[in-house]
């Protein structure tokens, strides 16, 4: 693979930060609108966990799968080698932004159950404090 033809790191990278986010965020959805009541607490834990085990591991593993070509005057030290530095970068900010979008995605799905049971246990109150029939 020629780094010089196509832009593999910036493609990687941009795949990497986004990746965590949208699987985290297709989840909550799903936990919000399928799962029981103990699924959100469950959904934080895991999701935040495994967030922060992608943002270690994933530039590692993408970077073993497509290694970067070989130079023959990098590899006397002759120059810094800096390639494939942007797939782990990409991946410490996809695993913050999917600890992020896990805690968020909890936040707003949690408010929501509040809100839906409180609105289903509080009695109708009318203007003179009397609570009305439904």
């Amino acid at each position: 693979m020629d780094y010089n033809d196509y832009d593999y790191d910036l493609i990687g990278f941009w795949v990497l930060t986004s990746a965590a986010a949208l699987v985290s965020i297709t989840v909550g959805s799903l936990v919000h609108m399928r799962g029981g009541s103990r699924a959100p607490g469950l959904y934080l834990v895991l999701g935040v966990a495994a967030s922060i085990v992608y943002g270690i591991f994933a530039g590692i593993v993408v970077g073993a799968i497509f290694e970067p070509p070989y130079v023959p005057g990098l590899s006397e030290g002759r120059g810094l080698d800096l390639r494939g530095i942007g797939l782990i970068i990409g991946s410490w900010v996809g695993g913050a932004l999917g600890v992020l979008a896990t805690v968020l995605m909890w936040t707003i799905s949690t408010f929501i159950r509040w809100r839906r049971k409180r609105r289903t246990t509080e009695p109708v109150v009318g203007p003179d404090r009397q609570v009305l029939p439904d």
